[in-house]
């Protein structure tokens, strides 16, 4: 059996499956991947194109019906997260805020916790550092690795989610990214499928700097170890399987958009 999995061109996704697309590791199945930006793989999983998708803790929430979560190769930030960014410190009430895409985990973040924005305008998250830098928008959220790089461009930062997020979830980490399985798939496969990609993380941490090399190839830096150090700010030891500490997460995650009255109550499906 032979499947389809849908990732991110990002270098936290290609450490995590490093093992199982070089075949360092023995798998239960075959595997072929498709490489795209998140938000194109938040809107592209109503259309049940692949086997295992990326996914935010926000998009989920909109096919739960076709996909269950996996506890393997999700994105916790344990002590980092989004952050919104300006050319100069702003008050962000009413401004033009560039966001990586309405259905990522980034954008229901700020709208939990920031200032309301007279604007959410959607643009592909990595142009929008070169977006504020050319007055089309005020201030934008940040995701990826251009967290690490946005002041060598005399960027400063405006508010940082991570620290709405603690205020509110204590010393929870913020639920970001996942991996998303049919739900149609026979269950025994699902759990041969999270078995492989558990042994996948494991194998990236235990021979950290090849795995760090093969992810280089989806990296914009040819810094290696900035993208080292991105890399493990985001994949850790709730990558391999969050628990019951990911489970809470993702509750309070939900809970606090619905307090806002951005959602309705919802709880995600778990394999």
């Amino acid at each position: 059996m032979k499947m389809l999995i849908a990732h991110t061109p990002d270098p936290d996704d290609a450490f995590m499956f490093y093992a199982m697309f070089e075949h360092k590791i023995k798998t239960s199945f075959e595997y072929d991947q498709v490489v795209k930006d998140i938000e194109t793989l938040n809107k592209e999983s109503v259309d049940l194109k692949y086997d295992v998708t990326a996914i935010s803790a926000n998009g989920y929430m909109h096919v739960s019906d076709k996909y269950d979560l996996t506890t393997s190769g999700a994105s916790f930030g344990i002590s980092y997260g989004p952050q919104v960014i300006a050319k100069k410190n702003i008050d962000l009430k009413g401004k033009t805020i560039a966001s990586p895409g309405k259905y990522t985990s980034a954008e229901l973040l700020y709208r939990m916790f920031a200032p309301e924005a007279g604007t959410l305008k959607e643009i592909r998250f990595d142009k929008i550092v070169n977006a504020i830098m050319e007055n089309e928008v005020d201030a934008g959220i940040l995701i990826h690795d251009e967290q690490l790089t946005y002041q060598d461009k005399g960027l400063v930062p405006v508010l940082n989610l991570y620290d709405e997020w603690k205020k509110y979830a204590g010393d929870l980490p913020i639920p970001l990214g996942f991996n998303a399985i049919r739900k149609d798939m026979p269950i025994e496969d699902k759990l041969k499928y999270k078995a492989d990609f558990e042994n996948s993380i494991k194998y990236a941490f235990e021979h950290e700097t090849d795995a760090v090399k093969y992810a280089m190839k989806y990296s914009r830096y040819d810094d290696f170890e900035l993208e080292r150090k991105f890399i493990l700010m985001y994949v850790n030891e709730l990558s391999v399987d969050f628990g019951e500490k990911g489970r809470k997460a993702l509750d309070l995650y939900y809970k606090r958009a619905a307090e806002k009255n951005i959602i309705k109550p919802f709880k995600p499906t778990i394999v």
